[in-house]
């Protein structure tokens, strides 16, 4: 009974035993682990085995074991990774999005049109631009002699795409006539030939220019209209040309086809073009004649050398006070020599080499002016015979009453010898008077 009684209390032990051991709190063990993931761009969508847990940058608790995980986001290539987790891991992953991108092949006809995108050219039709990020784009087409055209293309994945584009004419036929031909034409300021001209050009408004060698310039605005012909007739102006004259030395008179101009250095503007005569003159200096050719729209420089012709003239002009002229100009008075009736030698100077009138006169002289011709030569000093004047220099005032002006040939205690003109011709008369006819003798003053 004993033993039946211990080994029922043995077995009800050990169940509450148990059943106290089935009623205390299990304690739970985390092995997964742990991945940082990020990417460029952020927020892209984080795929684990199919299942989204959420956009990058992001922690995730991976639980242990081989995992196939996507990272994708619009306009990108998605990137797939198969990653191992391992109970206590701790692992960052980056990733860098590839964006998608397209070819697109841009062509035209005709073919080879600049094309240009965002303002920059990129080359010529047909082209293959890779790259294409999704989107929209768009470039210009152009080529001289064509309308300009844009073409767009739209990039969703990376299937490759065409954009084409026809380019029609936009060229209009200009043509220019001058008169005379031969004149340069220049097109929105670029040189295109000679005229007559004639070429197909774009549509729309140009700026031509035509230019010949002296004559006018001619400029217009014009509208060139496609598939249509513009004409334009030009008659070119003759331009003048100038004459510049320049003399050494200078001061020299100027002549043109006998119109004279102010003296050198002088600008002659607005000539006809053609042959001229040119003559310079200068005094003292030998006049020089030269044929010129004034060329339309020129200006012609002409320098002249003038080469001296002076000469001079020594002049003996007798008694000693007469005045002396040249061609009509006063030069001075005669001097006083070696004695009263003889001057001294009058130097006139600077000449130039021609015939030239000599004139003496003084107010008491019978006659009151004499005049002679003198040939100067250049280089050299001429000396003509002197010339002589009859001068009254002696007043008389006879006791009768009489006066009278003369020039006392001889004299002496009793009597004088007083020599004057003979009123009936060219001579002189000589008369004696005595000392005891004459009430006053005196020599005559310079104003008398």
């Amino acid at each position: 009974m004993k033993k039946t009684f211990n080994m029922l209390g043995t077995a009800m032990f050990s169940l509450v035993f148990v059943f106290a051991a089935g009623c205390a709190p299990k304690k739970t063990v985390d092995n997964r682990g742990e991945f940082y993931i990020a990417s460029k761009p952020d927020e892209a969508k984080i795929t684990i085995n199919g299942k989204d847990v959420g956009l990058t940058p992001k922690s995730v608790k991976i639980a242990p074991g081989a995992h196939i995980m996507e990272v994708s986001k619009p306009h990108y290539r998605s990137d797939w990774q198969k990653i191992v987790s391992n109970a206590g891991d701790r692992k960052n992953i980056e990733i860098d999005l590839a964006p998608i991108t397209s070819s697109v092949l841009i062509e035209s006809k005709p073919e080879g049109a600049i094309v240009e995108i965002d303002g920059k050219q990129v080359g010529q039709t047909p082209i293959i631009l890779h790259d294409q990020t999704t989107g929209k784009h768009s470039a210009r087409l152009s080529k001289p002699g064509c309308i300009t055209q844009e073409v767009a293309w739209n990039v969703e994945d990376a299937r490759p795409q065409v954009a084409s584009a026809n380019l029609f004419s936009n060229m209009g036929t200009l043509e220019i006539q001058s008169i005379p031909n031969g004149a340069n034409v220049f097109l929105d300021g670029k040189p295109r030939g000679k005229t007559p001209f004639s070429e197909k050009i774009e549509q729309g408004e140009r700026k031509i220019r035509v230019e010949l060698k002296g004559y006018n310039t001619h400029e217009q605005n014009i509208v060139v209209t496609k598939d249509a012909k513009k004409d334009v007739a030009v008659t070119l102006q003759l331009l003048p040309g100038n004459l510049n004259v320049k003399t050494n030395p200078p001061g020299a008179s100027v002549t043109l086809n006998d119109r004279q101009y102010q003296n050198s250095p002088v600008e002659i503007k607005d000539l006809q073009p053609g042959d001229y005569k040119l003559k310079v003159e200068k005094e003292g200096r030998d006049p020089v004649e030269k044929d010129v050719k004034i060329t339309a729209g020129e200006t012609s420089d002409v320098l002249i050398s003038l080469d001296s012709n002076w000469g001079g003239i020594d002049l003996v002009a007798n008694p000693p006070g007469v005045t002396i002229y040249i061609d009509g100009r006063k030069l001075g008075v005669s001097a006083e020599g070696e004695d009263k009736l003889t001057s001294k030698v009058f130097e006139i100077r600077s000449l130039s080499s021609q015939e030239h009138t000599i004139k003496i006169a003084h107010k008491r002289a019978v006659p009151t002016e004499k005049e002679i011709k003198v040939k100067v030569t250049k280089g050299q000093i001429t000396r003509p015979k002197p010339i002589t004047m009859w001068i009254a220099d002696t007043y008389v005032k006879l006791k009768n009453g009489r006066e009278m002006r003369g020039k006392i040939r001889q004299q002496n205690n009793l009597e004088i010898i007083l020599e004057q003109p003979d009123e009936g011709g060219p001579g002189y008369i000589a008369q004696r008077y005595g000392r005891n006819e004459i009430e006053t003798i005196r020599e005559l003053k310079e104003n008398e």
